[in-house]
């Protein structure tokens, strides 16, 4: 069961919207903790309307296209995970969990696991193959994985060099 009604989401968001109340008299008046749900909310609203503010009673599984898309996204664009969550109307703990994985594992990361529980009594040969043998990439998924990465590292020195200018503006280079 979720916490919060649709339409207590929408009556909040709309009451912020129209200017009647800031998020820390909302967060008060409906006891809403932690206050950043509440921009959460708004920001949802501002990106995809208020139905998106609708309560889901489905568990809803992601395609390995999406994940990457997403996690490409959140990389390659300066911006935070709820603005990337918004976009995707995901949640904001979603987007860190796959760029979390992404970082760890790679692309392969991104694919689906295997559902169910393993046998009891595994055979032995093919169950040490499959303990040593790890998810394999295809030629495409390897390029991809690598792009991404220099996306993102080119990303992180598009942002390091603008700081850099930023602190260091009157320093030239002796020649």
């Amino acid at each position: 069961m979720t916490k919060y009604s649709t339409e207590l989401k929408i009556e909040v968001v709309s009451k912020y919207l129209n200017h009647v109340n800031s998020l820390l008299g909302l967060e008060k008046e409906y006891d809403i903790l932690p206050n950043y749900q509440i921009f959460r909310w708004v920001k949802l609203a501002q990106k995809q309307g208020l139905e998106a503010l609708r309560v889901k009673h489905t568990k809803k599984e992601y395609s390995f296209e999406f994940k990457l898309d997403v996690v490409r996204y959140y990389l390659t664009n300066n911006q935070e995970r709820t603005e990337a969550a918004a976009r995707f109307n995901i949640n904001p703990s979603q987007v860190y969990s796959w760029t979390h994985k992404f970082n760890e594992e790679g692309i392969a990361g991104l694919k689906p696991n295997q559902k169910g529980c393993p046998r009891k009594i595994p055979k032995k040969t093919k169950y040490i193959k499959k303990r040593a043998q790890k998810i394999e990439l295809s030629e495409k998924e390897k390029y991809e994985e690598k792009i991404l990465q220099q996306e993102a590292e080119l990303e992180r020195l598009r942002i390091e060099n603008l700081i850099l200018k930023k602190w260091l503006p009157d320093i030239h280079v002796i020649q």
